[in-house]
């Protein structure tokens, strides 16, 4: 499993050679990430505590994530003219792009109130 090195992980599965247990860690790591982030929108989105532009700007949100996925796989299958296999490369790719946005979040908030 490509944790870090994003280069390696893209050249692997245009190669394909990704096996199954590495399908199988990346879509756990994935939906785990998910798993924390949907359970986590309660306290971030405190709906007692939002006027109605926070709720408009929720809505917005997920439609804009909904609309670009679905623009992400029909661009994905026009390209590669084959049977979809979009989520691997979603899923593994999302990871470490993940990672490094939460580390540099991290840095910039600790540069911040210092």
């Amino acid at each position: 499993m490509y944790i870090w090195n994003i280069n390696k992980l893209v050249t692997a599965l245009k190669e394909r050679t990704v096996n199954d247990k590495q399908r199988k860690s990346y879509s756990i790591t994935f939906w785990a990430i998910v798993a924390l982030t949907v359970l986590s929108l309660p306290v971030v989105y405190n709906p007692s505590s939002m006027n109605r532009y926070d709720v408009i700007d929720l809505f917005l949100f997920i439609i804009i994530n909904v609309i670009a996925i679905y623009l992400l796989i029909s661009i994905y299958k026009k390209r590669s003219r084959k049977d979809l296999d979009f989520f691997l490369p979603f899923f593994s790719l999302m990871i470490p792009l993940f990672l490094r946005n939460i580390l540099w979040t991290i840095l910039l908030t600790i540069i911040g109130y210092i």
